[in-house]
């Protein structure tokens, strides 16, 4: 998928790097002037609320975020602080659409869901490690259930479990900004007017 949110250092915002995503029906839906209107916009025209909405599709879906090694929940509150949106905005249906289409492109990609799979697998282990107790006993023999020989060789191999993600996420970064690369006529952080 190629990258379609840029952030802009001077003005401090996202801004479109593929400009055509507003011909998915979600997101012109999001940059609709009516419901863009706001005291600092009252006609809706520069799309604020729009563009704070896909800050937060950005950082909390995004999986080139800088959010994303939080945990989903943890994502989602720094998301919403961090684009200023509020709850009733977060809720609206349109927004929520859109969200799902965009996680829908994102995961449409072959290489990011094999690394949306490993990361999930990187869960479970993170999970299976946090559970075992190594002082658990079987009720009826008072053996150890876990035993700590076992338990040392399975974290032994956990080096190799990261640093085979690390290459893999780096390897997906790499073919995802080499796909992203500006196509002839599109103009970086374009910012459509309605």
């Amino acid at each position: 998928m190629q990258k379609i949110f840029v952030y802009n250092n001077g003005t401090g915002q996202i801004e479109l790097n593929i400009p055509e995503i507003i011909l998915i029906d979600e997101f012109h839906a999001l940059m609709d002037n009516k419901r863009n209107v706001c005291k600092e916009d009252p006609e809706g025209i520069q799309h604020l609320r729009a563009f704070r909405e896909f800050t937060y599709i950005w950082l909390a879906i995004d999986w080139l975020s800088l959010y994303n090694d939080y945990s989903n929940q943890e994502r989602h509150q720094e998301a919403l602080r961090d684009s200023q949106l509020t709850e009733e905005e977060f809720n609206d249906p349109i927004f929520r659409a859109a969200c799902r289409k965009y996680r829908e492109l994102q995961n449409s990609t072959r290489s990011i869901k094999l690394l949306q799979a490993a990361q999930l697998t990187v869960d479970k282990f993170i999970d299976y490690f946090t559970n075992i107790d190594p002082e658990e006993r079987d009720p009826q023999t008072g053996k150890p259930i876990f035993k700590v020989k076992d338990i040392m060789a399975e974290m032994s191999n956990l080096s190799k479990v990261l640093e085979e993600l690390k290459i893999l996420t780096d390897q997906v970064k790499k073919d995802t900004q080499a796909e992203s690369k500006i196509r002839a006529g599109a103009t970086e952080g374009y910012t459509p007017n309605f």
